[in-house]
């Protein structure tokens, strides 16, 4: 079985009212995100790992105050709009729209790569598209010397294989890739629906 064959944990389709379900998103999340940059690079990726275990743990507190009113990562923005604690300090809104960011990166990432475009560009051309114009100038120095440290794209394929061709990888992945993309592209239309997404800037 591939990499993302094995996981726990997988992105679940959204609910019939297009809303995606707080801890089963994390719980993917957790599981399959985090362990894809493990694999990329442990201490290269260090900073984006922890980025993304923080609002993990933001938003897994914010579910567990009320697990009824916010059961939806929608819920939890809706409210805070609502109780108009959008742009509170550390608020669940912004770790959300943080996380999202760096999925939209790593998606585009696995996306550019298993289309054939060798990794150290595919991440570049992701980065550049989902990650820098939200960056300041220490982000845009830092995080282009962390993509030179992204594995050639055929150790890359070796390791999601476990054992399995190419031709295997590539079509599990692209189903893995099925909902993630649907789901971070629901958090996308949410984001832009309430207008709020280019207000949170590093």
């Amino acid at each position: 079985m591939t990499f993302f064959q094995t996981r726990e944990f997988k992105f679940q389709p959204l609910r019939q009212d297009g809303k995606i379900e707080t801890i089963p998103f994390l719980n993917a999340v957790e599981n399959s995100t985090l362990p894809f940059l493990q694999l990329l690079g442990p201490t290269a990726f260090a900073s984006v790992i922890s980025d993304i275990k923080g609002n993990i743990t933001k938003l897994t507190k914010k579910y567990e105050l009320d697990k009824v009113k916010y059961n939806t990562l929608q819920d939890i923005v809706e409210t805070e709009i609502e109780e108009n604690t959008l742009y509170a300090k550390n608020s669940s809104t912004e770790a959300l729209v943080w996380l999202k960011r760096t999925l939209e990166f790593i998606r585009g990432f696995i996306h550019h790569m298993i289309d054939g475009e060798e990794s150290g560009k595919s991440a570049e051309m992701s980065y550049e598209a989902n990650l820098k114009p939200y960056h300041g100038f220490v982000g845009k120095k830092i995080f282009p010397l962390v993509l030179k440290a992204v594995p050639y794209r055929k150790d890359i394929i070796q390791q999601l294989g476990q054992g399995a061709d190419e031709e295997t990888v590539v079509a599990d992945t692209n189903e893995f890739l099925k909902l993630f993309d649907e789901n971070i592209d629901a958090i996308i239309a949410m984001y832009k629906s309430k207008d709020i997404d280019m207000q949170f800037k590093a």
